[in-house]
């Protein structure tokens, strides 16, 4: 109301949501990898447990979704978080 104009709030919000959402992605990605790490390294008997029933496989593929987890979610933070020209 003091002379500013409302416009560039509203573009700015769909931004927000994609780092948002950019961040959810790379947190959850950096947190299966960590827990497959955790896993395939782990020297408890618990994790070698997990190991076991999970197969080199699963343990595998785990890890390869939580790096492309953590791709995505970082071009979506770059994406919203780079100037638009």
């Amino acid at each position: 109301m003091d002379g500013e104009d409302p416009q560039p709030q509203i573009g700015r919000r769909p931004m927000l949501r994609r780092a948002a959402w950019g961040m959810a992605a790379a947190l959850a990605g950096f947190t299966l990898v960590s827990a497959m790490l955790a896993v395939s390294y782990g020297r408890t008997p618990m994790l070698e447990q997990a190991l076991f029933q999970l197969g080199l496989g699963a343990t595998t593929l785990i890890a390869a979704i939580g790096q492309v987890l953590i791709l995505a979610g970082l071009t979506l933070l770059w994406s919203a978080l780079r100037r638009q020209r």
